[in-house]
């Protein structure tokens, strides 16, 4: 069997080789188009005459860029044959690029672009979602557990990293995680999860109701409790997770007492909305259309920030790159588990028009809220946190979104309950 790095290495080599092989092809689609308008207007001035320099001048260029794509994909064919198929090698003791923080961080911008799409072509890199400590995967088995968290608790608190991150990002500035102080502090078991983030949300939310499910079975320890910290895109994973745990009946979901999100765009991300309106501008135009093209390729965890979409019925994901943004579903949290919400402004006053209408650069603090004059999935404001002068990724790490999470989880009497539930 070849190695999961010589695997990782090619699938990565073959990937880079197929999209230089599609920006090929989407250069000699703006060529085209603009090839075509400029003869168009030379033969309105000089006539039929211009038609043998056009003919060889598409030849040329067809023949180049077919050269190109050409190269491109058969150098790709080749990378991929390379990493497949039953040859042996012997064992190689670096680690792997998945298990190292710049090879996944390389990896989880590529999921967050075209994920879902390289489940299909890339198997090695569209690793499922998994327990990671110091990288690697740990699988949800009682044996590899035990020995993964010798000091394993009955408060367990899962924390989901946000689009294009790991589970490294929780660790901005190279401070300690807001796991790392709750355990020590709080008597908790901190466990950081990575996912495929260019999949649909709902999908990576069955698929972490799945993995929590089988945690609380192996645990080495009767789990008493499990909280839910989402960054982002991870705050909308956690919801699905729960939502559709409370649907099918799944026993983690009645430990579950609180869930914390933190810059989550409940009601949508303006920039997920602003790309897919540009996608369809850009299609007016043959000028323009190999950009909406590319546009168009963004993954489907990319489409569900349109609406902040948490279920598979809801949400924008399979439309097509129209105008039309669809309809927008809200899916109540439930009134037995407390959800905490943390907004950020990039201003110094919350109440700046500019902090208002930009939020933390990437969500807006109503969005994050859960809350705007159209819509409301029902949080409480009085469960929120709002800081200023931060930015979105300011909340991975900060010390006043810390002292929020460790008073609502150790110090207030609405969420410090003992036993909520049992699961063995």
């Amino acid at each position: 069997m070849r190695t999961q790095r010589t695997q990782e290495w090619g699938e990565l080599g073959e990937l880079a080789l197929r999209e230089l092989a599609s920006a090929a092809g989407g250069v000699r689609a703006v060529h085209s188009a603009i090839a075509r308008r400029t003869f168009t207007a030379v033969r309105l001035g000089v006539g039929p005459a211009v038609l043998p320099t056009q003919l060889m001048h598409d030849a040329i260029a067809a023949g180049t860029y077919a050269s190109i794509e050409a190269a491109c994909t058969g150098a790709a064919k080749a990378v991929g044959a390379l990493t497949r198929g039953d040859h042996v090698t012997e064992d190689d003791p670096r680690p792997s690029p998945s298990h190292t923080a710049l090879g996944a961080q390389t990896i989880a911008v590529l999921h967050g672009l075209i994920g879902d799409d390289m489940e299909r072509s890339a198997r090695a890199l569209a690793y499922p979602m998994s327990i990671r400590v110091d990288g690697r995967p740990v699988p949800p088995q009682y044996r590899a557990l035990a020995v993964a968290f010798p000091h394993a608790g009955a408060h367990l608190v899962v924390f989901l990293h946000g689009l294009v991150e790991t589970e490294s990002a929780w660790r901005l500035g190279g401070r300690p995680t807001y796991g790392e102080r709750l355990d020590s502090e709080a008597d908790t078991t901190s466990i950081f999860l990575r996912y495929n983030t260019g999949r649909r949300i709902a999908t990576n939310g069955a698929d972490l109701s799945n993995l929590l499910e089988q945690l609380v079975t192996a645990w080495p320890v009767r789990v008493h409790r499990i909280t839910l910290v989402g960054h982002s895109m991870g705050g909308l994973v956690s919801r699905s997770a729960a939502h559709q745990a409370a649907e099918s009946g799944r026993r983690w979901v009645d430990l579950l007492t609180d869930v914390f999100t933190l810059g989550t765009p409940h009601l949508g991300a303006p920039l997920a909305h602003g790309v897919h309106m540009a996608a369809a501008a850009m299609a007016l135009a043959p000028e323009t259309r190999p950009f909406s093209k590319l546009l168009a390729r963004r993954s489907a965890g990319v489409r569900d920030l349109i609406h902040g979409s948490i279920t598979e019925e809801d949400g924008h994901a399979r439309y097509t790159d129209s105008f039309d943004v669809g309809a927008a579903t809200d899916i109540s949290v439930p009134d037995r588990v407390r959800h905490h919400h943390a907004s950020a402004v990039v201003t110094g006053n919350p109440r700046n028009p500019v902090g208002i209408f930009v939020g933390d650069g990437l969500v807006r603090t109503d969005s994050a809220g859960g809350r705007n004059k159209l819509r409301n999935i029902g949080l409480r404001p009085d469960d929120g946190l709002a800081i200023n002068n931060a930015h979105h990724f300011t909340l991975l790490n900060d010390q006043r979104v810390y002292s929020w999470m460790r008073r609502a989880l150790v110090d207030d009497p609405m969420t410090n309950t003992s036993d909520p539930g049992s699961a063995s």
